[in-house]
């Protein structure tokens, strides 16, 4: 993943070779999407995380 200099894209890549452009409006709101799709991975107590890593998302 990289920032583009302007910071309004991001570049992805996978290991099945796929490349992405997503653009970005406001980084504030972008934590805060992302944020929303994680909350049940770190809520679920099956994953390997510290307890910090838990609470990652908490203040946003």
């Amino acid at each position: 993943m990289s920032f583009s200099p302007d910071g309004k894209t991001i570049a992805t890549a996978s290991l099945d070779g796929t490349a992405r452009l997503w653009p970005v409006e406001n980084l504030d709101e972008l934590l805060v999407r992302g944020c929303r799709w994680l909350q049940l991975y770190l809520k679920n107590p099956n994953v390997n995380l510290s307890e910090s890593d838990r609470h990652l998302c908490d203040n946003l």
